[in-house]
């Protein structure tokens, strides 16, 4: 097994910004992240530190994702993506929402065909300048060494481990050995998605989606009552899309078609409805020294999925898209004049896309929503590289935001 490392020795410093309230820490030359948990983040921050682009830092973060907060990302869902090239000023869409198998007669639940890990390859292989080992490493590590309870799942588990209940390996998963559900501070080991990981990062998704791999995630499927087949996953290609764009303000705005936003921003006035529950998403903003930017967001379509982990497979199963139909806005804002990266936001949920619309517009989260709202801000026409952007996180959650700072 590869292990990752980030460089040693002549390393700049970082400076981290708890999420829960307090104020944006200040922006830096090497970098911005923002995403829900914090072990995502300092993945996506050592992907930066050791050279590796936005597209290398987000597809890192969104693997560690799926073993450190897995009520909301994991590999059995599926998600989207803008990604704004700085060199070329051009935002393209990476749809990689996860399907609905294409034969589901008889089964005991409908599950979508597993898309995460096949999307954020995609975003790797177009715009990734790191070795893909190096990409997935960190996440393995993690599952398998084991890592802290983060706070942000700690809350996921608490409100709605109930969703767990009725799958026993899916619930053992995230309890402790006394048989209570894991609390902020205890340790998770994942041996079964650590193995999972293993064969990503040495084979790559091939193996998974048109290898042997793919074989034994059917038959897991099959034996826990499902029936995504070894075709619907070799059949399973993301689609990389022209973005939408619309003008908001100082910035030309992209976001994802309507069919996966629910909308777009220029609708008219988007007010949120009421708060519903959290919804099985979680979103995350990055952005190189290049000026390059990626918005994610990852879902599971309702909170810890189908609470349904075949045995063997390490992870949960998400809902067709005909049984739980989620809507996810990542979206990047642009300056028209200079082409420099102005805005970047990402939240999933029933009030995804006003939330990102007031984010947008006041610079700051939404006070309700069901979503948890990540940001990159940049001050008038500045870009990446200036002075004047932030990372910023939704202050109702347990997220991070990272700038790297320069050697001083």
């Amino acid at each position: 097994m590869s292990a990752f490392l980030a460089g040693c020795g002549d390393l700049p410093p970082v400076r981290l910004q708890l999420g829960a309230g307090d104020r944006p820490a200040q922006y830096t030359q090497a970098g911005l992240i923002a995403a829900d948990e914090p072990e995502a983040v300092l993945a996506a921050r050592d992907v930066l530190m050791a050279g590796g682009s936005a597209a290398d830092a987000a597809a890192a973060l969104g693997l560690v994702l799926t073993v450190t907060l897995p009520s909301r990302a994991g590999l059995g869902g599926g998600g989207a993506c803008v990604h704004f090239d700085a060199r070329a000023a051009k935002a393209e869409v990476l749809d990689f929402m996860a399907p609905a198998a294409a034969d589901d007669v008889g089964a005991r639940f409908l599950a979508a065909v597993p898309a995460a890990s096949r999307g954020l390859f995609a975003l790797h292989a177009r715009y990734g300048v790191m070795p893909w080992p190096q990409v997935v490493a960190p996440a393995e590590n993690l599952a398998r060494f084991g890592h802290r309870v983060s706070r942000a799942f700690a809350l996921d588990l608490k409100e709605y481990s109930g969703a767990l209940v009725n799958d026993r390996t899916a619930l053992a998963a995230f309890m402790t050995p006394r048989r209570q559900m894991l609390q902020a501070g205890d340790v998770l080991r994942q041996v079964d998605l650590a193995t999972m990981l293993g064969r990503l990062r040495a084979r790559g998704p091939g193996d998974f989606y048109a290898g042997t791999l793919a074989r034994d995630v059917e038959d897991a499927i099959a034996v826990s009552g499902g029936a995504v087949t070894a075709a619907d996953l070799r059949a399973f290609v993301p689609q990389w899309r022209a973005a939408i764009g619309v003008d908001e303000g100082s910035a030309r705005l992209f976001t994802p078609s309507r069919s996966i936003t629910g909308g777009d921003f220029g609708a008219g006035e988007i007010k949120p409805g009421a708060a519903e529950k959290a919804p099985g998403a979680t979103g995350f903003v990055v952005a190189d020294s290049h000026g390059n930017a990626v918005a994610c967001v990852l879902t599971m379509r309702q909170i810890f999925g189908l609470g349904i982990m075949p045995m063997g497979s390490g992870f949960l199963l998400a809902p067709g898209p005909q049984v739980a139909p989620q809507h996810i806005v990542p979206v990047i804002g642009i300056s028209p004049t200079d082409h420099h990266m102005i805005y970047a936001a990402a939240v999933g949920g029933p009030n995804a896309l006003a939330q990102a619309a007031i984010a947008v517009r006041t610079k700051q989260a939404p006070a309700d929503g069901a979503g948890l709202v990540n940001m990159l801000v940049c001050g008038g026409g500045e870009n990446a590289t200036s002075s004047r952007c932030q990372a910023v996180n939704d202050p109702r959650g347990a997220g991070y935001a990272l700038m790297l700072a320069p050697k001083e």
